[in-house]
């Protein structure tokens, strides 16, 4: 959750609370997604979560021992599509 410093400067703190759900996660590289981001699209993936954690954008993810921050989130009927980078 994005918090401010006493000099102004926003700063992102995340839970450390730990909770392990089913997802479907590969490396993003669409052409959509390769001209949205760039030089970026590198350190994206793609993820489908079939869990029920309320997951928000710039909520951190661990992946494979990898902390990525979600970056964009879809709502399908059985599954969430989100866009994940790692940090």
């Amino acid at each position: 959750m994005p918090h401010k410093d006493s000099e102004g400067n926003i700063l992102e703190a995340y839970s450390d609370e730990i909770h392990e759900d089913e997802a479907l996660i590969w490396t993003a590289g669409s052409k959509l997604q390769t001209e949205l981001y760039g030089m970026r699209i590198n350190s994206i993936m793609n993820m489908h979560y079939y869990g029920t954690l309320e997951i928000k954008e710039h909520d951190m993810i661990i992946y494979e021992g990898i902390g990525y921050k979600v970056i964009s989130i879809k709502e399908h009927k059985r599954f969430k599509g989100l866009e994940i980078e790692r940090l």
